[in-house]
């Protein structure tokens, strides 16, 4: 049994005449009948009653109508959706995150979704928050990764993927090292080494300092985590980062204590709100949402 098969008989099922569906079909008589009667043969059973100049549908015939126009659906139906997924072949998506794209596991996804559209390319790029904020006001990118406590209202839609919260990080010689949890004025006579003053976190850790009833005195910053922490373990120190960016640096030399006020922030996927997705864009965003829940 082929599609064309149950197309021919429904169509011959719409004239009642072998003649006119092979007009409509574009093929000779002889071979819609030959396709006939293979089908009629497989099902071991008689569709037309061609016993009169008209011929009909047998009551078999009847009965078959509509498994063949559930088939055809569900063909049909199936075509559709593999031919969007032949539409990605030749995607692109540009992509802008911010550095923390391990820490949230986005690069596994990441690899995921290449692996089942091979030929979309990804164009990734790492820039600070300020950075990414303006490439979504002039729509230079389809998607970013960042926190939505850094994206103003009404440029982007926003998709929250991890929530997050700022933890202390000090060296195991610390004092509060062993602390369950420490109020942020108790480390106002630390020195502070940060990320750069071009990151949102920045800007959020010297505003939460404030907000304690100081200005952190800041010794350094970098733009690398890894290097941040290594300074911390080696006593020269304090830092503030997110939770997950902190813990996923496992350092045998340092300790993570949660602030007694949390301070909240959540790593979402956002695209520019009046840029129109396209297949590969609206793929991966679906694709990325799935993978996070």
């Amino acid at each position: 049994m082929t599609i064309a098969q149950l197309q021919y008989f429904l169509t011959i099922r719409k004239y009642l005449s072998f003649s006119s569906a092979a007009d409509e079909l574009c093929i000779t008589q002889s071979a819609i009948s030959k396709q006939i009667k293979s089908l009629e043969g497989e099902l071991n059973t008689l569709l037309f009653d061609r016993r009169t100049r008209t011929i009909s549908l047998t009551p078999a015939g009847e009965e078959f109508v509509v498994y063949a126009e559930k088939i055809l659906a569900n063909y049909n139906e199936m075509m559709s959706n593999m031919k969007k997924h032949e539409l990605l072949e030749t995607g692109h998506i540009s992509i802008a995150t911010i550095p923390v794209m391990s820490q949230y596991g986005m690069t596994s996804i990441i690899a995921g979704f290449t692996g089942m559209y091979p030929h979309i390319k990804l164009h990734l790029i790492e820039k600070e928050n300020d950075i990414i904020v303006s490439m979504l006001r002039n729509d230079e990118v389809d998607v970013a990764f960042m926190r939505t406590n850094y994206i103003p209202e009404g440029i982007a839609e926003v998709h929250p993927l991890v929530d997050d919260f700022l933890v202390l990080v000090v060296s195991k010689d610390h004092p509060l090292a062993d602390q369950a949890s420490v109020e942020l004025a108790r480390v106002q006579t630390d020195k502070f080494i940060l990320l750069n003053s071009v990151s949102g976190i920045y800007t959020t850790c010297v505003e939460e300092c404030r907000k304690a009833g100081f200005t952190p005195e800041v010794l350094f910053t970098n733009s690398r985590i890894e290097t941040i922490m290594e300074l911390v373990a080696e006593n020269l120190g304090v830092t503030l980062l997110m939770n997950q960016v902190a813990r996923y640096v496992d350092h045998p030399k340092l300790s993570i204590v949660p602030l007694a006020h949390p301070v909240l922030s959540s790593f979402a996927m956002v695209n520019p709100k009046n840029k129109q997705n396209t297949e590969s864009v609206t793929a991966f965003m679906d694709y990325v949402i799935q993978s996070s829940s």
